[in-house]
């Protein structure tokens, strides 16, 4: 008779069981309904074509400040992707304009490129190569 009791009691909160999957269809279609920056990646001749095409790029340095003061593209902003305080910097550059980011080899210049399109910055162009493959590429350095 307990089993009885017992099961008549549990079943009808055992089917009444919502895990309310509509909060989860709300909240994936609210993501989706955001612009879509857009991120590229390009070698250091790709770098150099869509410098010529857009002026206007903004060139970012994620290198170290002691790697950048060894050289670094002309006009280039420093901001070290390994400093604690880098995603901080990032929030005050305008996210409209376009970006060419690059470092030493492409690692961290990937990552940062990555961060500014989770960000929300428009457009943001990664250099898979790093600074010497751009200064071999004749890009305007200064040492």
């Amino acid at each position: 008779m307990k089993a009885v009791y017992l099961i008549s009691f549990l079943l009808p909160t055992l089917t009444s069981f919502n895990p309310k999957p509509i909060v989860f269809a709300t909240v994936t279609a609210n993501i989706m309904q955001q612009p879509a920056a857009s991120l590229k990646t390009v070698d250091s001749k790709g770098a150099k074509a869509a410098l010529t095409k857009q002026p206007n790029l903004v060139l970012l340095d994620v290198r170290t400040p002691q790697e950048y003061a060894g050289g670094h593209l002309k006009n280039a902003h420093n901001l070290n992707y390994n400093a604690p305080d880098f995603a901080d910097k990032l929030a005050k550059f305008d996210k409209t304009k376009p970006y060419l980011v690059y470092c030493a080899v492409g690692g961290r210049s990937s990552k940062a490129a990555q961060l500014m399109q989770q960000m929300g910055f428009k457009q943001v162009i990664n250099v898979s190569e790093g600074y010497a493959s751009l200064k071999n590429a004749g890009m305007v350095v200064v040492e």
